[in-house]
């Protein structure tokens, strides 16, 4: 009587049938059983993981032989499956296991080498072991078996692009609008019946893949093409195989699919772009914002299988100056010979005029809770101590006071004046247009208009903030970055409101490609707490960025030991897994 399989990754009707006795598919096809196999709308004809086929009754077949003699009787294998696999320098193939998952490369798509990028990627002439090939862990081959090839075999890979439903979940995988696909052609590995290709690598950009074009499937976003969501994680990646030996018109093919990403995590961030004055037109739309996230910070981090996760929309957000400083950048205990003052302002409310005389010896944050405690509603203030700078010991620390007005009105704050010879009042006015970004030794700290931006917007502990500006005034500054700094020196950590965040000006922001890699560079720098790499070739992490989208800029992240600068946390640092340990607070399982 017939009987049932369950059908595995690889299977075909033809393996199946073979296995079972059959010499190819026509029993199983002819079965009215598997006819929903043969008229599926996607994939006609093929077998998928758990179909159960129904394998006709097999017809007795009698072998005469001699009674004083042995006779051995082979079990039947499969005829023929597809597979990945890394490879190695086994003569014997069979023992180098299946890829169940893939990974964006980390080279320069056309190099290799050990380390990474000091020789040339072997070319699609090159089916067996080569080191330079083989010393990237993402590089992968198509296998395929076939007990009845010969010659050369043709395979295919193939990039599918996710589904999702209203609740954003992945519901299936189809074809890309533009298909994205890869002809491979496999060579027969010596004493085996097993064929391999040459090696392969995943990229996310085109200029990738046109350094390789024979040699590197795409697996990119789709946001210039309108659709947001699709993300690169989500992707699978199929191969193909089909069985020449199979005598029906759609012939029978070996499918298998492996993910993309290992220890997939989602980077949770917001982006706020300044606007250039009250009310005015912002440093760049919020679109082309939201695109350099979608597009470059989603391509880059895939090498580590991070994907950016937008918390909520990308804002515009005005350039505020409701924080008041004493003894910004100095963190100078009071004299006591004198007053501090300051006036608050909002539209249609009462000014108040806070008045302050300390006692000498007052630390900024004793003067800054006097002063606080005065501020009377509708307005509310919320003091923070600071770190102490570099250049001073560790108990030298200002402290700011945050001034809002309860319903959310425009708090202005003016005529500041000090008479303590010891202590000043500094109120932090950002100007997103020329911007004041940290110098050497407040970098933990923040220079008064980093501060008056992060503690009106920041988002604390559970998120990456991003903020578009128009330029430093440090002509040559694309980015400022916010650590933590709890490895740096405990002593100097970022407080919560500040760290983990960053500033980039407009032309790494703006519409277009320009300098793709620069918001990826700031968030590393706080999210891992990492400088800069010191060694060739180019990591994302090196100190100066590119302008342009091109094979060889800095836009790779090392899955291995790369030598960074950066005092007490220099040394040899692998950015994939410290990304997941110094930002474990940010990320958020896949």
């Amino acid at each position: 009587m017939p009987s049932k399989y369950t059908a595995k990754a690889g299977d075909s009707l033809c393996s199946i049938a073979y296995q079972n006795g059959f010499a190819d598919c026509k029993p199983l096809r002819a079965d009215a059983a598997n006819a929903y196999i043969l008229n599926r709308k996607v994939d006609p004809c093929q077998v998928q993981p758990n179909d159960i086929v129904t394998i006709p009754e097999k017809t007795e077949k009698e072998v005469d032989g001699a009674t004083d003699k042995r006779h051995d009787f082979v079990k039947r294998g499969r005829l023929a499956f597809v597979r990945f696999v890394h490879g190695s320098s086994n003569a014997d193939p069979t023992v180098d296991p299946s890829l169940f998952r893939l990974n964006v490369s980390n080279y320069e798509a056309n190099r290799g080498g050990n380390p990474d990028g000091t020789a040339a990627f072997p070319g699609t002439g090159v089916k067996n072991f080569n080191a330079n090939g083989h010393n990237d862990v993402d590089t992968f081959k198509v296998e395929v078996f076939d007990i009845r090839g010969s010659g050369e075999l043709d395979a295919e890979i193939e990039a599918l692009k996710p589904v999702y439903n209203a609740a954003g979940s992945v519901t299936k995988h189809e074809p890309f609008p533009t298909p994205r696909k890869l002809a491979v052609k496999l060579g027969l590995q010596a004493g085996s019946k097993r064929f391999r290709s040459c090696y392969l690598r995943l990229v996310t950009d085109a200029t990738d893949r046109a350094a390789i074009t024979k040699q590197a499937l795409l697996v990119s976003d789709l946001y210039d093409a309108g659709d947001k969501k699709v993300e690169i994680l989500d992707q699978l990646v199929r191969a193909s195989y089909t069985i020449p030996s199979c005598p029906e018109g759609t012939k029978c093919r070996s499918i298998v699919h492996a993910q993309i990403g290992t220890d997939r995590r989602r980077l949770r961030l917001n982006v706020h772009v300044l606007r250039r004055s009250v009310g005015g037109a912002p440093i760049v739309s919020t679109a082309d914002a939201e695109r350099r996230i979608l597009v470059w910070l989603r391509r880059i981090y895939a090498q580590m299988s991070i994907a950016p996760k937008l918390v909520s929309a990308v804002r515009e957000v005005d350039p505020p100056m409701n924080l008041v400083s004493i003894s910004n950048d100095t963190g100078s205990r009071a004299q006591g010979n004198g007053r501090l003052k300051f006036r608050i302002r909002a539209a249609g409310e009462t000014d108040q005029v806070i008045r302050h005389r300390p006692d000498p010896t007052d630390s900024p944050l004793k003067s800054a809770m006097a002063l606080a405690a005065k501020i009377n509603m509708p307005f509310k203030a919320v003091v923070t101590s600071n770190p102490a700078r570099f250049d001073h010991s560790p108990g030298r620390k200002s402290a700011d006071i945050l001034i809002t007005e309860a319903s959310g009105k425009r708090v202005i704050i003016d005529l500041e004046h000090s008479t303590d010879s010891g202590q000043s009042v500094t109120v932090g006015r950002p100007n997103p247009m020329l911007f004041q970004e940290w110098n050497g030794n407040n970098w933990l700290v923040g220079s008064i208009e980093q501060r008056t931006i992060l503690k009106n917007y920041g988002g604390g502990d559970n998120r990456f903030d991003l903020f578009v500006i128009n330029r430093f005034v440090s002509p040559t500054l694309l980015g400022a970055a916010m650590m933590s700094g709890h490895q740096v020196d405990p002593a100097r950590s970022a407080i919560p409101s500040v760290k983990w965040s960053a500033f980039v000006d407009l032309r790494s922001s703006a519409a277009g490609d320009g300098y793709p890699a620069v918001i990826a560079h700031e968030a590393m720098h706080a999210v891992g707490e990492v400088m800069h790499a010191q060694a060739a070739p180019k990591q994302l992490m090196h100190p100066f960025a590119d302008a342009a989208d091109a094979v060889t800029i800095a836009k790779r992240v090392r899955d291995g030991a790369v030598t960074y600068d950066g005092g007490n946390i220099a040394g040899d640092h692998n950015l994939v897994s410290r990304m997941r340990s110094q930002g474990s607070s940010l990320l958020e399982s896949w």
